[in-house]
């Protein structure tokens, strides 16, 4: 069996990275993570029109998540379940060391991955529309955190662009299940 993705890009770092998030990226032959998480979203037009075409989760405050991880040849498909409300996209390994892609049809961001003592910091380095690079102006601001609370796995995810606040989820994951 191939090794998972995030355990192949984390490289060496893979050993110094809280357990729990080592955990969380082994996806084995597929894992459902279950947790809670708590969506925000911006009011503007620019939000509510990029929530829509992106098919991003509705504010909700603090309700329940599955993540169905599954292995898709070199990458992996992710299923996540807001209360119900799906959000699938497609990784796979970035072209550089250390870095992943993931698709939203048809955006992909390419993301490096900045493990540290606390966990890991994904930034945005690249973001393509339909295959064509855009320019870093177009780019939303990411602040994308993996952690540790115990045997807990944390995530944080806030978009904004132009300093417009776009969505944010944070929460955590415990308790696999085989897919």
């Amino acid at each position: 069996m191939r090794r998972p993705l995030f355990h192949r890009a984390y490289g060496e770092a893979l050993g110094r990275l809280p357990p729990a998030i080592v955990r969380v990226h082994d996806t084995g032959n597929g894992r459902t993570w279950r947790g809670e998480a708590n969506v925000t979203t911006g009011s503007s037009l620019l939000a509510r029109i990029v929530r829509a075409l992106a098919a991003l989760p509705p504010a909700s405050g603090t309700v329940p998540i599955l993540i169905h991880m599954q292995p898709d040849g070199d990458g992996e498909t992710w299923r996540r379940e807001f209360a119900g409300h799906p959000l699938t996209t497609h990784l796979r390994a970035g072209r550089t060391p250390g870095t992943i892609e993931e698709a939203l049809w048809p955006v992909t961001a390419v993301l490096q991955l900045e493990p540290d003592k606390d966990g890991v910091q994904q930034v945005l380095i690249g973001l393509r529309l339909f295959g064509l690079l855009l320019p870093r102006f177009l780019w939303p601001d990411l602040d994308v955190r993996e952690s540790a609370e115990g045997d807990r796995y944390r995530f944080r995810v806030v978009m904004k662009l132009g300093g417009v606040p776009l969505e944010a989820y944070e929460g955590w994951l415990e308790a696999p299940e085989k897919a």
